[in-house]
């Protein structure tokens, strides 16, 4: 029997919660995060109405990749106009404000024009190129084009974003065909079997499809990811998923959640047991102060001394979505440490960071911990922002017992 409960996470909404504005905190959510909902609420706002807009090129209709506040430099629009319309859209859903909505169709409508192979003579149509390598043609970005499609048609009902969903869904059948390559290059006509392979973002992106287009093929070749997914599944129980030898944090949200709504889905125990281990080795691999390294190679080494721009809030949305499923504190409390970790790098008016003059960084995340840069991108704020509605929403869904004794496991540095 298959479960048709809604198998999107680009907002709370799509988990069946209810946005928590206006609600009394019943559950106390400041023992967990430090502050309380109704100051992490105003900090999400502030951060969608002060510091996105800011980043949104009116005249173009897109997204600055990212902006750079010791060059005061806005830099050209590219793939983070992929994702950054999931905040617009999560913010619609919670505010219903039509400009948001507007904005997102821009913003996806921008990447459509300028960065999807749309030719029709092309044999791999529907692709999403890289842009520092334009030649290049990615799953895992194409994958995000998808979900993204799609959330923009189910709140427009607009077959333009439906269709371009199932043009670049069969790009990444043609994916699968070739074993389930990660990327295409048009240079060399050739696809390639290294890479950045994301299997959990091509579940989802098949999964969004096959809710929109009613198509039950889409579900079928989601189950073929994943059969494919878990043969990937390392002794040690983490994925390693960049050229077949390095963990990245980039790569591991998406992996949890593909599995367990899968494994949901079409009641597939061992998918779930694979997505268990995967967030058990975060719960160990966790640091002190909630993050995650960027990479880690094979044999246990960390490759950088960086933690990855957004992808410790990505993670918590994960562990959520496993705390959900299985109601073991442990995911509920590494989550919130992860997303105590994610307020820590936000640029608030009156704190002592750098740059805090300048209105382009208020309110924003900074993107790199320790400061490789202090460049700031809409691509990640997306997951710090939406990471924390999932959460409020989450927890206000929940009994105060479950939050209180997921704060008791808290250590004092946790909750300083």
């Amino acid at each position: 029997m298959i479960d048709k409960t809604p198998i999107m996470h680009i907002s709370p909404s799509n988990w069946e919660l209810a946005p928590t504005i206006g609600k009394e905190d019943h559950v106390g959510v400041e023992r967990l995060l430090g502050a309380d909902k109704d100051e992490i609420e105003q900090r999400c706002r502030n951060n969608t109405y002060e510091w996105l807009m800011r980043q949104f090129d009116e005249g173009i209709g897109a997204f600055h990749g990212y902006y750079d506040p010791g060059e005061k430099d806005f830099s050209e629009p590219q793939t983070a106009n992929l994702i950054a319309p999931w905040q617009l859209l999560a913010a619609f859903e919670r505010y219903g404000d039509e400009q948001l909505l507007e904005m997102a169709r821009r913003s996806i409508d921008w990447l459509d024009a300028n960065m999807v192979d749309s030719h029709p003579m092309s044999l791999v149509l529907g692709g999403v190129q890289d842009n520092i390598k334009p030649e290049q043609l990615w799953t895992k970005f194409t994958a995000d084009y998808v979900v993204t499609n799609v959330g923009v048609y189910e709140q427009t009902r607009d077959e333009i974003y439906l269709h371009r969903a199932l043009q670049s869904g069969k790009f990444l059948l043609q994916a699968q065909r070739h074993e389930f390559a990660p990327m295409y290059n048009r240079w060399r006509e050739r696809w390639s079997p290294q890479g950045w392979q994301s299997f959990g973002r091509v579940i989802n992106a098949m999964l969004a499809v096959w809710q929109a287009s009613g198509d039950e093929q889409w579900l079928d070749w989601a189950m073929d990811w994943a059969e494919y997914g878990v043969t990937l599944h390392s002794p040690d129980d983490c994925f390693y998923l960049v050229h077949d030898q390095y963990y990245n944090s980039d790569v591991a949200a998406d992996e949890i959640r593909a599995l367990v709504t899968l494994s949901r889905i079409c009641q597939r125990p061992k998918f779930l047991q694979v997505a268990l281990r995967f967030a058990d080795w975060h719960l160990a691999h966790q640091r002190e102060n909630g993050s995650w390294w960027l990479a880690i190679d094979r044999h246990g080494i960390q490759v950088s001394e960086y933690v990855g721009p957004g992808d410790p809030p990505n993670i918590a949305i994960a562990l959520l979505l496993v705390h959900r499923t299985t109601d073991s504190i442990e995911y509920l409390r590494s989550a919130a440490k992860a997303l105590r970790h994610c307020l820590s790098l936000q640029a608030i008016p009156g704190d002592d960071y750098p740059y805090n003059d300048d209105p382009n960084t208020r309110w924003g995340f900074w993107s790199w911990d320790p400061p490789y840069d202090y460049t700031m991108s809409p691509d990640q704020s997306t997951h710090h922002v939406r990471a924390l509605w999932f959460f409020l929403d989450y927890c206000l869904s929940l009994p105060a017992e479950t939050i209180a004794e997921a704060a008791e496991g808290l250590s004092e540095a946790d909750s300083a």
